[in-house]
C-alpha cells in the first residue's frame, strides 16, 4: 500500500486524523451539524411564518431574531467571569443544546394558548431557544477551533458546510412539499406544531452525537475574570468586533422581513417559501467550494472583503422583483455570497482570538454583535410601519437603507480590516480562480505570465 493511500485514509474533510480517537471526534461533529443543521432549515423557513400566522405585530417580528442575540450578549459576558473552560467546554455546549431542544419544543405549544398571550409567549420562548445555543458558541468554537488545524480550517468548514447545506436544502424542500397546500389564510397551528417538535427532535439527536465527540484537553486557567479585564481588548480585535457587528447589523435591519414580505405582500404558500429558503441554501452549496479555496489560498481577510462588497449589494434587486421565480434566483445569489462570508468570518474570529483564553475573546465579539443586532433589529422593526413606500411597497424602502448601509460600513470599515494571516498567493492569481474562468484556456494562457511561480 503506497504513502499516498495511507495519508487518504488519515484524512477526514481534509484534516489529518492519525489518532482514532480524533478521528472519531470529527465524525460525530459531522452527524452534530448534520441534525442541528436539520433544525435550523425547520425553524428558519417556517419562525417568521408562525410569527405573521399569530399576527404579530412587526416589532415582535423584529425580536424574534435580535432578542436572542441581546440575551447571549449578556451571557457571553458573564460566562467567563464564572466559568472556568479548564473544566470542559462540552459539558456547557451539552447544557445549551439540551435546553434549545426544550424550548422549541414548548414553542411548539404556544400557538394553542389564548390568543392575548401567544404572541409574546411565542416571542419570549423563541428567544430562549435562540439564547439557549448562542449563549454557548464560544465554548464550541473553541472546541472546534483544538481539532481542526488552522492551515485546513477553510477546507475543512467548506466540506462540513456543503454536507450541512445540502441537509438543509432537503429539510426545506420535504417541509414545502408536505405543506404545500397552506399558506397563512389556510394553515393551522397544528402545521406549525409539527415543525417545531420536529426540530427539537433533531437538536437532541445533535446533543447525543455531542455527548460521544471527544474534547482535547484544556490548560487549567483561574475564572472569576473582571469586567475591566473582560474589556481589555487589543485594538485589532476591537475593530473587527465593531466592523463584524455592523455587518450583521446593517442586515438585521431588514433580514427579518424579507419573509413577512414573501408572506404577507406576495402571498407566498409554504411550499412557495420553502423554495426560496432551498434556494439560499443552494447557492451556499454552489459556492462553498470556491470560497474554501479562496480562504486557504489568500486568506479570510480577502474572501471577507469581497463578500460584504456582494452582501451590500443583495437587497437592491428585490426592490424591483416580485415574482417566485426571481426571488428564487436572488435568494441563490444571497446564499452564494453569504455562504463565503460566514465561512470566513468563523475562521478568521478563530485565527483572531488567539491562543490565550480563546473562549473569552470569542464570547466578546459575539456579545457585540448580539448587542448591535438587537439595537439594528429593533430599528428596523420600528421603520418598516413608517418609511414611505416605494414600488408599492413600504419594506423596499427598508430593503433599500439596509444596502445603503452595508455600502457604508464595507467602504469605512471592512476594507481597513486587520491582517491576523499571510495569504500565501499574490492578489492577482485571485483572478484565475474565478468561476468559469479556467474552462477558458487561450485568456488563461495570455494571461499566466503575470501569474506568481
Amino acid at each position: 500500500m503506497s504513502d499516498t493511500t495511507v495519508s487518504a485514509k488519515n484524512l477526514f474533510g481534509g484534516v489529518s486524523t492519525a489518532s482514532p480517537r480524533h478521528r472519531r471526534a470529527l465524525f460525530f461533529s459531522l452527524w452534530d451539524g448534520i441534525f442541528a443543521n436539520a433544525m435550523l432549515a425547520l425553524v428558519e423557513t417556517f419562525g417568521i411564518a408562525a410569527a405573521v400566522y399569530l399576527d404579530a405585530p412587526a416589532i415582535a417580528i423584529a425580536l424574534l431574531g435580535s432578542l436572542p442575540l441581546l440575551l447571549s450578549s449578556f451571557g457571553q459576558l458573564l460566562i467567563p467571569m464564572f466559568v472556568n473552560p479548564a473544566s470542559g467546554r462540552k459539558k456547557f455546549v451539552l447544557r445549551g443544546t439540551t435546553m434549545q431542544s426544550v424550548f422549541i419544543m414548548l414553542v411548539a405549544c404556544s400557538g394553542y394558548l389564548p390568543e392575548g398571550l401567544r404572541v409574546w409567549t411565542y416571542v419570549l420562548l423563541f428567544a430562549l431557544y435562540g439564547f439557549s445555543g448562542n449563549v454557548i458558541a464560544g465554548f464550541w468554537i473553541a472546541w472546534m477551533g483544538d481539532l481542526v488545524p488552522y492551515t485546513v480550517r477553510g477546507r475543512h468548514f467548506a466540506w462540513r458546510n456543503r454536507i450541512f447545506s445540502v441537509t438543509q436544502l432537503l429539510c426545506a424542500l420535504i417541509a414545502g412539499l408536505i405543506s404545500r397546500r397552506y399558506s397563512t389564510a389556510t394553515a393551522h397551528w397544528l402545521l406549525f406544531a409539527i415543525v417545531f417538535f420536529s426540530a427539537g427532535f433533531f437538536r437532541l439527536l445533535s446533543t447525543v452525537m455531542l455527548q460521544k465527540q471527544y474534547e482535547p484537553p484544556i490548560a487549567a486557567s483561574p475564572i472569576g475574570r473582571s469586567f475591566k479585564l473582560l474589556f481589555r481588548q487589543s485594538r485589532p480585535f476591537l475593530f473587527y468586533c465593531l466592523a463584524a457587528a455592523l455587518v450583521q447589523g446593517s442586515t438585521s435591519i431588514a433580514g427579518p422581513f424579507f419573509n413577512v414580505w414573501y408572506i404577507r405582500d406576495l402571498n407566498f404558500n409554504y411550499f412557495t417559501l420553502s423554495a426560496a429558503a432551498a434556494a439560499t441554501i443552494l447557492g451556499t452549496i454552489v459556492a462553498l467550494p470556491f470560497w474554501g479555496r479562496i480562504a486557504d489560498s489568500f486568506g479570510n481577510r480577502t474572501v471577507i472583503i469581497i463578500t460584504v462588497f456582494l452582501i451590500a449589494t443583495v437587497p437592491l434587486p428585490y426592490i424591483a422583483s416580485s415574482r417566485p421565480w426571481q426571488i428564487w434566483l436572488l435568494n441563490f445569489y444571497a446564499g452564494c455570497c453569504w455562504s463565503g462570508y460566514n465561512l470566513s468570518n468563523l475562521n478568521y474570529l478563530m485565527l483572531a482570538a488567539g491562543k490565550e483564553k480563546p473562549e473569552q475573546n470569542i464570547s466578546f465579539a459575539v456579545a457585540v454583535t448580539g448587542i448591535c443586532n438587537f439595537l439594528f433589529s429593533i430599528i428596523g422593526g420600528y421603520l418598516a410601519t413608517r418609511l414611505p413606500h416605494l414600488f408599492h411597497y413600504r419594506l423596499h424602502s427598508l430593503f433599500l437603507l439596509s444596502s445603503i448601509m452595508r455600502f457604508v460600513i464595507f467602504g469605512l470599515l471592512i476594507v481597513r480590516y486587520p491582517r491576523y494571516e499571510t495569504p500565501k498567493r499574490r492578489a492577482l492569481d485571485l483572478f484565475f480562480q474565478l468561476p468559469g474562468y479556467r474552462a477558458v484556456g487561450l485568456l488563461r494562457n495570455s494571461f499566466r505570465a503575470f501569474r506568481s511561480k
